[in-house]
């Protein structure tokens, strides 16, 4: 695998797989009831901020799946924590972040991904065998 392949260590299946092993120790303390884990899950916005950022290393920095993202992590913040009606007065702000982003990638476009195909390895030739009585190339399963 060359250096360029290599996958990045941050990505949005190891925040994923980190979340759900995150939830299944708050539950496992509710039900041993070692810890009244519901006050826990009042920061669920963490997570959503953390595919956001996970998003945002995988993407790059004008990724629109990551800011969408981090939106929802930035509504749910102001929504758990932030005092009554502060999210009906300020809810323009996310159109103009999100208008913001629109426009610079509008003004410096990214890079196209390449996707990469999980294509099968090719099927033995008709001349090769998997018969070991036969002469023809032996092909290993």
């Amino acid at each position: 695998m060359n250096p360029q392949e290599r996958r990045p260590l941050f990505s949005v299946k190891l925040v994923f797989g980190l979340t759900v092993i995150a939830l299944g120790l708050i539950f496992m303390a509710d039900s041993l009831r070692l810890y009244d884990a519901w006050h826990l899950l009042t920061w669920w916005p963490l997570a959503l901020a953390a595919f956001g950022l996970a998003r945002l290393a995988q993407d790059g920095p004008l990724s629109l799946r990551g800011h969408v993202w981090l939106a929802f992590s930035a509504a749910g913040f102001v929504h758990q924590f932030g005092p009554w009606g502060l999210l009906e007065r300020w809810w323009p702000a996310f159109l103009i972040w999100g208008g913001a982003i629109v426009t610079l990638r509008a003004i410096f476009p990214q890079p196209k991904r390449i996707k990469r195909s999980k294509s099968l390895p090719p099927s033995p030739t008709p001349t090769d065998s998997c018969d070991p009585g036969t002469d023809a190339p032996q092909v290993r399963p």
